[in-house]
């Protein structure tokens, strides 16, 4: 298939064979921009829609918010890949399309007769991305099932948010790995744009949770430090944490010494010559930390916010999930029945999450309307 080469072109089409929570949001992703997300379930449909909770009145009673949250912008088509039938169905598709995104363990595609050579050999320009737990190049990993925890857990991810072990709360393996496959998507289409010739990208989710490691990673090859213990500190600057007030917990990051200055003045700290540099203040960081803690106890955090803020210093009130949803800058969009955060990047479709099966019949009619005119 040829891209699109002006305003009026179709839509980029991507066939997506993803479930459950890393590559439906990738493909969300996508359609929230325009892209045709073409959505293949097998006849029990994606196990998320069976996730509680469940919304108990209202058109969409008895569907399921999770599935909801990471499936809106596409259209479900209903194929069973177990059948000789189903599969050549699929192969068709999939001629169609610009991309393909899957996330089944390595080798499923292949035992499907869908694997990159021979949908490639139909279809020279697709781009084709795969996202697995452990890659595909060790035979001891490449097939072993990864949730997000475990890809938490092996990332080394969960030692650095707890002891014991501790899971970030959002499910981070997934997102990040979804972010990175939209990512090997666009550049897949920009190398076709320059080659006319599709590719095949594969996301190691345990390679997206090390380069989130970051600073840490960095610290560890390079200057041989392990990560100090778990807390919301920041290894390499102070004061850098979550502080209690009266009634609560504020964020206060002082990432140089004039924001450091701002914070010194506005809570009447002493001009302590061991605080006096970065450094310094990273190495005294249990006093510094204690000093502050004992100003802040003695008013709230909603003045302390303010106060601070005022003052220009880096702060903000640790909020639950619905004081959070509820703040002044909070987006949202409605999808059909559905009340969603808005994505970051507005989006230009708005199709609810699609129930089972819903354009299997729309897309297959489009299959042969695109058949008819490119066989003829």
């Amino acid at each position: 298939m040829k891209p699109p080469t002006g305003a009026t072109a179709r839509p980029y089409r991507v066939i997506d064979f993803t479930r459950v929570l890393a590559g439906p949001w990738a493909t969300q992703i996508l359609g929230d921009q325009g892209f045709d997300v073409i959505k293949i379930e097998a006849p029990e449909g994606d196990e998320t829609r069976s996730f509680m909770p469940v919304l108990t009145e209202g058109p969409a009673a008895g569907e399921s918010v999770y599935f909801a949250c990471t499936n809106r912008n596409k259209r479900s088509v209903v194929i069973d890949l177990k059948s000789d039938e189903g599969r050549d169905l699929a192969r068709r598709l999939v001629r169609t399309a610009d991309v393909l995104v899957e996330n089944f363990r390595p080798g499923v595609m292949d035992r499907l007769g869908l694997g990159d050579d021979v949908l490639r050999a139909g279809n020279p320009g697709l781009v084709s991305v795969a996202i697995h737990a452990f890659g595909d190049t060790d035979p001891d990993w490449a097939n072993r099932a990864g949730y997000d925890l475990v890809l938490q857990a092996v990332g080394g991810i969960t030692t650095l948010t707890g002891d014991p072990p501790q899971k970030a709360g959002p499910s981070i393996a997934d997102i990040a790995s979804a972010q990175v496959a939209v990512h090997a998507v666009l550049f897949g289409l920009l190398d076709r744009a320059r080659t006319g010739l599709g590719c095949r990208r594969v996301v190691s989710m345990l390679d997206v949770q090390h380069h989130l490691l970051a600073y840490y990673a960095s610290s560890w090859l390079n200057a041989g430090r392990e990560p100090p213990a778990p807390s919301n500190a920041h290894p390499s600057i102070a004061p850098y944490n979550l502080y209690r007030c009266s009634d609560g917990w504020l964020a206060i990051c002082c990432a140089n010494d004039p924001l450091w200055e701002k914070l010194r003045v506005a809570l009447e700290l002493p001009a302590d010559p061991a605080w006096s540099t970065i450094h310094a203040r990273v190495a005294d960081r249990a006093r510094l930390d204690a000093h502050i803690e004992a100003r802040l106890a003695a008013d709230t955090v909603a003045r302390w916010d303010a106060d601070l803020a005022a003052a220009g210093v880096p702060c903000g009130p640790a909020l639950s999930v619905p004081d959070s949803l509820a703040h002044p800058l909070a987006q949202r969009i409605s999808v059909g029945p559905w009340t969603l955060p808005a994505p970051p990047l507005a989006a230009v479709t708005l199709r609810p999450p699609p129930r089972l099966g819903e354009h299997t019949a729309e897309v297959l009619a489009e299959l042969m309307d695109w058949e008819r005119v490119t066989i003829s």
